[in-house]
């Protein structure tokens, strides 16, 4: 992530270097993505740009949150969640938040282009470990978490499994439902509903 030095840039700064990075990760990939070009097109100095971030792992991480973090694409709002006591309609809120969520993130051409890097890379890719830490962090996650907690406390959710297993086991088929997805073997409208459909198997109480 940023160093605490980019978060005290002025914020026509911060916009620039984000929107020049995700054009050049979304047109060249990450691995073809030149950090220097990128520190050439901003027009800062290449001393500056290490004095923001660490490297161009950390520069791809901090673009790909805030374009997800940007569209409403990542994670489920507190507020968009009805926290109902009945299972039946837990899981039905649980399905219509998760359906906007994805599709949601195929409006978005920036954010696919940058989903796709992350699936070409695998989720064994070091990146992929701390972008899943960072995730972890936001307040986003928390409010995740609190669903979950909630459909556990309503006997919805498993709790034989810690629900940060569960979640990194969900990531995992995530990214597969997408990398299939964006190879055509799975449609968008058929990913939303294998999304859904593998997160309730995963997550649902053992009957």
């Amino acid at each position: 992530m940023p160093l605490a030095r980019f978060e005290s840039l002025e914020k026509s700064l911060k916009t620039r270097i984000l929107d020049v990075s995700k054009v050049e990760f979304s047109t060249h990939g990450f691995d073809g993505a030149s950090y220097n070009k990128i520190i050439q097109k901003i027009g800062i100095s290449k001393g500056s740009m290490y004095y923001y971030f660490e490297n161009k792992e950390d520069l791809f991480v901090t673009c790909f949150l805030d374009e997800a973090l940007a569209t409403g694409s990542f994670g489920f709002g507190m507020d968009s969640f009805l926290l109902t006591e009945d299972k039946l309609t837990y899981w039905d809120s649980f399905k219509a938040v998760s359906s906007k969520q994805w599709n949601d993130v195929f409006q978005h051409p920036v954010l696919m282009s940058l989903m796709r890097q992350l699936v070409s890379l695998g989720t064994d890719h070091p990146m992929f470990r701390k972008l899943n830490a960072e995730c972890e962090g936001l307040s986003e996650y928390g409010d995740i978490m609190g669903i979950l907690e909630h459909g556990v406390k309503i006997g919805a959710i498993r709790n034989d499994v810690p629900l940060n297993v569960l979640i990194r086991m969900n990531t995992e088929y995530e990214m597969w439902l997408m990398q299939e997805t964006q190879e055509g073997r799975v449609s968008e409208h058929q990913a939303v509903d294998k999304f859904f459909e593998m997160f309730k198997q995963l997550f649902e109480t053992r009957r």
